[in-house]
């Protein structure tokens, strides 16, 4: 008993030790399970040929996914694809055609000259699912610069307004606008765009300033065609509509008629309607930032103005701006956008010029989700 005493100090050393510094197979220390390999920050174009063994023959509709992700794309007659690997989820690339072996092959860097060779199967199987083997389904899974998107944006307003001899202009801050682009079936696209503000309208000589406000609501909505173009820029085009209601609070207590604080259609309620094309190119600059030049032409558009001849003004419009969108994380952008808004009345000779200086946040909700849930 005394000498198994003695011993239990030195086992007690040896225990320590053995947890101190635990002794490594042959080979050397084990390396440490990460979590899934991410692709680097900058996004990773790869684009190359693949084709069959043994001939070189090229193969076509050959199915290219980045694994774990909705974003694929199938090689075109010569063989040649193009995939833009999302961020955030794995860097292996999966090729897939019915009749042939699958190979994965994992990207940190952009690949040059890049030809992959999949081998006949020996034994016939297939492996894609059914709703794959349709190529007409392509253009549903690449990632798209221009996509779903809901903004919200802050904006201040620089406006100009004459007609006749009335020249009014100013600064306006602290107005909200909604942005949003839906697409339930690529390529179709419906574009909404919402905004309300008041506008205060000094008047010289009145002894309370701002004389009255202008209330100001706008709605703009549209649909029309998105498609993705061979140098990776994204393109829309289609139909534009656009509501435009002014409504002055300078109506007389008396006898509830407008006051002609300025002698312009600024003082009567007005409810403008029309019908233009828009289109909007979406530019990448590089990895995260992408460039989205706009304009939109509204040949047609009426005036309705609330006053006692109850006139109709043919007016027609324009709106020519660009957004900036930057990647926070995928599905979340911080976005800048400057346009001008032109409006010309024949009936009155009205002219109008808004600008527009705006900052918000972008939010793809089909994209965050995706990576919430991955």
């Amino acid at each position: 008993m005394k000498n198994k005493s003695k011993m239990l100090p030195v086992f007690g050393a040896l225990i320590a030790l053995t947890i101190a510094f635990p002794v490594y197979a042959e080979g050397g220390p084990p390396v440490e399970a990460t979590a899934k390999s991410q692709i680097p920050e900058q996004i990773l174009t790869i684009q190359g040929h693949v084709r069959q063994a043994g001939s070189n023959t090229p193969l076509k509709g050959v199915y290219v996914r980045q694994k774990n992700a909705l974003n694929a794309t199938y090689t075109d007659e010569e063989g040649h694809f193009s995939l833009r690997l999302l961020r955030g989820f794995s860097p292996e690339v999966v090729f897939q055609a019915e009749g042939y072996e699958d190979i994965g092959l994992n990207f940190t860097k952009r690949p040059e000259n890049l030809q992959v060779t999949l081998q006949p199967l020996t034994e016939y199987r297939s492996e894609l699912p059914l709703a794959h083997n349709d190529p007409a389904l392509t253009s549903a899974l690449p990632q798209r610069l221009f996509d779903n998107q809901f903004s919200l944006i802050y904006q201040g307003r620089y406006g100009i307004f004459n007609q006749g001899s009335v020249n009014i202009q100013g600064i306006t801050i602290n107005e909200w606008m909604i942005d949003t682009d839906l697409m339930p079936f690529y390529p179709l696209t419906f574009r909404g765009r919402f905004f309300r503000a008041r506008t205060p309208i000094d008047i010289q000589g009145f002894p309370f300033q701002p004389a009255f406000y202008i209330n100001h609501q706008q709605a703009k909505v549209g649909v029309g065609w998105s498609q993705t173009l061979a140098n990776g820029s994204d393109f829309y085009y289609g139909l534009d509509f656009i509501l435009d209601n002014r409504s002055p609070n300078n109506r007389n207590p008396q006898d509830n008629l407008p006051v002609a604080f300025t002698g312009s259609n600024l003082d009567f309620q007005q409810n403008r309607l029309g019908a233009g094309f828009n289109a909007l190119w979406a530019l990448p600059l590089s990895d995260r930032l992408t460039l989205m030049p706009e304009f939109t032409v509204y040949p047609v558009a009426l005036n309705f103005i609330d006053r006692s001849t109850n006139a109709i003004d043919y007016t027609v419009a324009g709106d020519l701006g660009a957004k900036l969108r930057f990647e926070i994380i995928p599905g979340a952008y911080a976005v800048a956008r400057y346009s001008t808004q032109l409006w010309y009345g024949f009936g009155n000779g009205d002219f109008e010029n808004n600008h527009f200086l705006q900052v918000g946040v972008s939010l793809d909700p089909w994209t965050l989700s995706e990576r919430l849930l991955k």
